[in-house]
């Protein structure tokens, strides 16, 4: 069910060194509501600019080599398709656009490929998922999916895009060889996102009205597991380098809640701003940060802590958040 003037569903995020140049990579923030993307210091933690995005930004992501920065934006009243939606590109070192490529109806949360050629992006309105050749600038395929696709993320060797659906509680799984939808299954209901753990051999799904996390095997793609997070809306969720924490944005519960992968237990439950729904990690995973909606701010939490010490604001409808791995 679409949730108009709120984010829907965690940008997935990429984490790596700096920009050549900077102290420590920057983070990216889609504000939904004031049609801008906002840049923090991830050193200092402090807000160091902010470029207008148009339209109605939400997913948003770096290219594996640094030189792009993409943001999806969609009309700010959805359901036709329009000419504002599209993949804008942000050139992080100019902080200025300087490409908009082809994505479908209505698109949401997209991940980028490994060798940054494809974007893969999910499009709510319509059911499907589009695949976007960058150096054509056009898309080139449209998958059936599930019912209003969600959240998207490709796996560690580039080979699996999954693709949630709200409506259906499915996750439909993408070959990146073929381009085709190759298999489908059941998660708890309202999946929001996913995030593959560092070797790949895992990924976890959040449902947001199941208040659960679904432990996927990969090589099967199947669930064998499902975690409960009592008393949260689970939304956002990225996995730590080290692949031992899963730090799960729960929207409606503001708070982030952090998951032990190997005990699979809650370790810590932290309260953070209004309607955290993106959130990244630090290459050196010592901070998580999350974008919440209803304050428009982003929340940054010490993870050896497990606090927040810092709020930084940035705009209304904070909705997605990316590092550069």
């Amino acid at each position: 069910m679409r949730r108009l003037g709120l984010a829907a569903v965690a940008a997935l995020v990429l984490a790596a060194p700096a920009l050549p140049g900077e102290a420590a990579p920057l983070a990216y923030v889609s504000n939904e509501w004031a049609g801008t993307v906002t840049l923090l210091d991830t050193a200092s933690d402090k807000v160091v600019g902010s470029f207008p995005a148009g339209g109605r930004p939400r997913g948003i992501q770096v290219s594996p080599d640094g030189r792009r920065v993409y943001v999806a934006v969609s009309d700010p009243s959805p359901i036709a398709r329009s000419a504002v939606d599209a993949i804008v590109a942000f050139d992080p070192k100019a902080r200025r656009v300087v490409a908009r490529y082809e994505a479908g109806t209505d698109p949401e949360a997209f991940a980028v490929s490994r060798d940054g050629k494809k974007l893969y992006i999910s499009n709510e309105d319509a059911g499907t998922a589009s695949i976007t050749r960058v150096d054509r600038g056009q898309v080139t395929a449209s998958l059936a999916v599930g019912i209003e696709p969600e959240g998207v993320a490709i796996s560690p060797d580039g080979r699996w895009v999954y693709v949630t659906a709200e409506t259906s509680s499915t996750v439909s799984v993408i070959d990146t060889r073929t381009s085709q939808v190759v298999a489908s299954f059941l998660v708890d209901l309202r999946p929001r996102a996913v995030a593959f753990s560092p070797d790949g051999k895992r990924a976890y799904v959040t449902s947001e009205i199941g208040g659960t996390i679904a432990v996927v095997d990969v090589n099967g793609h199947r669930v064998i597991d499902t975690l409960p997070l009592p008393r949260s809306k689970p939304v956002g969720v990225v996995v730590s380098p080290d692949g031992r924490r899963i730090y799960v944005a729960n929207g409606h519960g503001n708070t982030v809640s952090v998951v032990d992968t190997a005990k699979k237990k809650v370790l810590a439950t932290i309260p953070v701003g209004k309607r955290p729904w993106g959130i990244a990690i630090t290459p050196d995973g010592h901070k998580v940060y999350t974008a919440n909606g209803l304050s428009g701010d982003v929340s940054v939490i010490d993870t050896a802590k497990n606090r927040v010490t810092a709020t930084l604001k940035t705009g209304a409808g904070a909705w997605g958040i990316a590092i550069r791995r």
